[in-house]
Order: structure tokens, then C-alpha cells, then sequence
């Protein structure tokens, strides 16, 4: 699992990005600019801008954000055990991926985003992994679009990693996968309108709560 965006920087995404994403024409003039803030807006981690030679017009643009899992928990108390030679571990201890605070967090980030890029004709490029793709898309059941689609405001470029083996060694290459376009409005619908839990069980875990006193 990716959990550092930078790690997605071995990736040739801007290439892919103009193969898969760009609206239109082809750009004539794309060039990268990094870390864009606005008030109101937070920033991005960089965008792709067709801008003319003299750098004085902006012709279109696509805005990019990488984004890698968090974790939680620790593997420390284990290394700890090895490191003392310890044939037992004296205490429990849990670690793994927290699906949960990355969707929570970042779900929020892209409807706001995906609406502002509506609204400028543009679109705001989610590069993520295959993995965290799957959880969102299972918990959140929105559009998939085409990636150029001129409804699609918010398009998730999907990568993962290939083992790379030779020389009786090996290591992990990150590598394209797909890019699945969505929009903002199909995003935030699909993320606020569930079904809701039993009304009746939730009374349940009241009354269950009240009588452990």
C-alpha cells in the first residue's frame, strides 16, 4: 500500500493525464506548476496548464491531487520483541490501513473541489491507488463516467504497484491501471443519501448503553 503520496511521483502521470483526461484539443503549451493555494479553495498539488509562450494567458487547465492511505496502529511493540530476543509478545498491539479517516476526509475535499472545477469548465485529477479506489467505490456507490466526458468534473486515475523481479532481486514499480470519471453532484448524492440503519436497533444500543450503568 502507498502510504505517501510522493510515492506516485515515479509515475509519468502527466503524459497520461493529456492521453486520458485532457477536454478537447490537445494542448500546445502543457506545463506542470506546483502547489497552487487559494483562499476559499485550500490547494492542489499541482496543475497541468496550457499557458501561451509569453506565460501571460492561461488557455485550460486541469488541476491534480495525489493521495495515499493513512495507517493506524503500530508494528512497534513486535520489532521491539525481536530486537530483545523476546519469544512472546507481553502485551497486544494491532496495526492496518484506516480506510475510514482517508474517505471521510478526502470525499469531502473532492466534492468541494469537483464543484469549483464545474464551475470553471475544468476537472480536478484524483491520482490514487487501485486499492483505496475499491473501498470508496464499495462504500460510496457513485457514477462511473468517462474521463473526458464533459460531465466528468472529477476523474480518479487509478494506479498500483507490479513487482518488478531480476537479478535475484525484486522491487515494486508503481503502474497504471484506468482512469473512471465522476461528478460532483453524483459524488456528494451518492455520499449523503444511504440507506439509513434500523431506527429500532439503534433504540436497542440506547437502552443497552443505559442498562451497562
Amino acid at each position: 500500500m502507498c502510504i505517501c503520496p510522493k510515492r506516485f511521483l515515479q509515475a509519468d502521470f502527466k503524459q497520461k493525464i493529456l492521453d486520458v483526461c485532457w477536454p478537447g484539443e490537445r494542448p500546445k503549451n502543457p506545463i506542470i506548476v506546483h502547489e497552487i493555494k487559494m483562499e476559499n479553495f485550500g490547494n492542489v498539488d499541482f496543475v497541468i496548464a496550457d499557458v501561451d509562450e509569453k506565460k501571460q494567458h492561461v488557455r485550460q487547465f486541469l488541476s491534480v491531487e495525489l493521495q495515499a492511505v493513512d495507517i493506524t496502529g503500530s508494528v512497534e511493540p513486535v520489532y521491539q520483541a525481536i530486537i530483545n530476543s523476546e519469544q512472546t509478545m507481553s502485551k497486544n498491539f494491532s496495526y492496518g490501513i484506516n480506510w475510514e479517516n482517508v474517505r471521510k476526509r478526502y470525499i469531502t475535499q473532492l466534492i468541494n473541489k469537483g464543484f469549483f472545477h464545474h464551475h470553471w469548465q475544468s476537472k480536478i485529477i484524483a491520482v490514487i491507488q487501485l486499492a483505496l479506489y475499491n473501498n470508496l467505490r464499495e462504500k460510496i456507490r457513485f457514477d462511473e463516467l468517462e474521463p473526458k466526458s464533459d460531465t466528468s468534473n472529477i476523474v480518479f486515475m487509478l494506479y498500483d504497484f507490479k513487482k518488478i523481479e531480476g537479478n535475484g532481486s525484486y522491487y515494486y514499480e508503481i503502474t497504471y491501471k484506468k482512469a473512471i470519471g465522476t461528478s460532483h453532484s453524483s459524488l456528494m448524492n451518492a455520499a449523503l443519501y444511504k440507506t439509513p440503519p434500523s431506527k429500532e436497533k439503534f433504540e436497542e444500543r440506547i437502552l443497552s448503553v443505559l442498562n451497562k450503568k
